[in-house]
């Protein structure tokens, strides 16, 4: 069967991708890169934090103590908000967003079917998939109802609709552009007072081209990853290709900020939490990632870093390894 011309265009946009993305490594990064000193936020998990056996205000308060952040991204799970239609029990998110805010931090709620963590999308088991219109619905209902509950929260920072909703990742139906456009419309009308962001891969896509409707772009930073295929690899970008992509990207948008930094191991799929030696875990992504990845991402010229893992350092804590936490403290405590 011949390839489609749809087919064709996909694998001649990522071959200019691969192309654009060998040459821009081998330039010498100080031609594009500009170290910045931003400001340093993070994502927080209940979901995760749960999966892991923590205790969600512990883990919660232990971060905003010991590190003074300035940004927190809160995804909002339809799973959890809404295990029946139609019946929300907020009481996760109102404290998350309540406890940063008397602290003077401030939040990002994730909001949409694809928010942070394993597996991606969350979507209750009623609503079918999404397939039937009346699923739709109370999708949208769902939306509204979350934007009319927190819009005028003085927490609120920004919205982010969707996480990195064009990358194929996750356990997701395929990426729905119309459903995706529709859900930015629907938070700009509901609430034209805060800025509207989302999210894309910053090792895998072209960020300009996802910057469309936005005010804010994230992008996410993987140096380490892993799948089934080719086991662990180390994407050999420099800090220059990540400074050209800002740079195509910044005239569409008021601002690029990394959403995502990573700063804990990609684990593959075959090691469980639970028999695995905590020091086998710590050899996977130690200190000297830590930092490594931190000044990394400075080159880029980015106002605001939000790393990613704080569960991680508190269970690994929790379980006799604090450095990653101690190193945390130092690097993130301004006070």
């Amino acid at each position: 069967m011949l390839p489609t011309k749809k087919k064709i265009f996909r694998i001649l946009r990522w071959f200019g991708f691969c192309v654009f993305a060998i040459l821009i490594t081998v330039l010498p990064f100080k031609l594009l890169t500009e170290y910045s000193e931003p400001e340093f936020g993070f994502t927080f998990s209940n979901y995760y934090a749960q999966y892991l056996g923590l205790d969600v205000p512990e883990v919660y308060e232990a971060v905003l103590t010991d590190m003074d952040f300035k940004h927190v991204r809160i995804p909002v799970y339809w799973t959890e908000i809404e295990s029946s239609p139609r019946e929300y029990d907020f009481s996760q998110i109102d404290y998350l967003i309540n406890s940063a805010g008397a602290r003077g931090v401030g939040v990002t709620l994730a909001i949409g079917v694809k928010v942070p963590r394993w597996p991606e999308c969350f979507v209750p088991d009623w609503a079918d998939d999404l397939e039937t219109q009346a699923s739709q619905d109370l999708f949208y209902e769902m939306m509204e109802t979350v934007v009319n509950r927190y819009k005028d929260n003085p927490a609120l920072e920004r919205w982010q609709v969707e996480n990195e909703p064009f990358f194929p990742f996750g356990e997701c139906l395929t990426p729905d552009p119309e459903r995706y456009a529709r859900e930015i419309a629907l938070v700009r009308e509901l609430d034209p007072n805060h800025v509207i962001s989302s999210t894309t891969s910053g090792e895998q896509s072209l960020w300009f081209l996802r910057a469309k409707g936005l005010d804010v772009l994230g992008v996410s930073m993987y140096r380490e990853v892993w799948n089934k295929q080719i086991g662990a690899m180390v994407f050999p970008h420099s800090p220059s290709l990540y400074a050209l992509q800002r740079l195509l990207a910044s005239p569409f948008l008021k601002n690029v900020i990394i959403s995502e930094l990573q700063m804990e191991p990609w684990i593959p799929e075959d090691i469980q939490t639970s028999d695995t030696p905590i020091e086998e875990f710590y050899s996977m992504f130690p200190v000297a990632d830590m930092i490594d990845n931190l000044e990394f991402a400075k080159k880029i010229g980015v106002s605001e870093i939000d790393v990613w893992g704080v569960e991680w350092w508190y269970y690994l804590k929790e379980r006799g390894e604090p450095r990653l936490w101690e190193t945390a403290i130092e690097l993130f405590n301004t006070k």
